[in-house]
């Protein structure tokens, strides 16, 4: 069986460790306070990393302002693989998207990873509603990147930006299968992550 390699995101942007209440950054560059973490089952996850990356073996759920925004940080073992930040009933502001569109910005965020020492290849985050990019080093792969991924929220205003922002790093996988791919947690995928993590 193939290895999975893991390496933690370190420093501040928002995949650093939030304690309760701790001020943190958003991808819009504003300040936000997280609620308390609470661990939750793979399978239960609100989006579909664990079934994109097998290696996630936990998942923590926190809220913020007042529970319209739902942030979840996805684990394996002790290192932080990925967070997302989806907002329910709206969608992301453009100083957001700018942000997610700034290439200045994503290599800052790469200078927080491993990556820091390297040179990757980096590539826009292609797809529908997608602002952002991911770079590719050999095996492993960081991305940030806005996403639309819910339906219409009915709202006369709501021109499909993004809802969703996803960041992070890992190794053994598909970087751009990954962003394609990226979306809610179907049943089908609780299926096969089920299935996965009871043999």
């Amino acid at each position: 069986m193939r290895k999975f390699h893991f390496l933690t995101v370190v420093g501040g942007l928002v995949l650093a460790a939030c304690a309760p209440g701790t001020e943190f950054q958003t991808v819009g560059g504003s300040k936000a306070y997280l609620s308390d973490p609470v661990a939750v089952d793979v399978v239960e996850a609100d989006f579909n990393i664990p079934f994109l990356l097998p290696q996630i073996d936990s998942v923590q759920r926190s809220l913020r302002d007042n529970g319209s925004v739902v942030h979840e940080a996805y684990f394996a073992g002790e290192s932080r693989v990925a967070m997302v930040e989806h907002v329910y009933d709206s969608w992301f502001n453009h100083v957001s998207i700018d942000s997610a569109r700034d290439e200045f910005a994503f290599r800052m965020f790469l200078s927080q990873t491993p990556m820091q020492t390297r040179d990757p290849v980096i590539l826009e985050a292609a797809g529908q509603g997608t602002f952002g990019f991911l770079a590719k080093d050999g095996p492993c792969f960081a991305f940030r990147f806005v996403k639309r991924i819910k339906g219409s929220t009915g709202y006369d205003s709501d021109n499909q930006d993004p809802d969703t922002f996803v960041a992070g790093y890992t190794c053994d996988a598909d970087g751009e299968k990954f962003v394609r791919l990226f979306g809610f947690m179907s049943a089908g995928d609780k299926a096969r992550v089920d299935r996965r993590n009871s043999i």
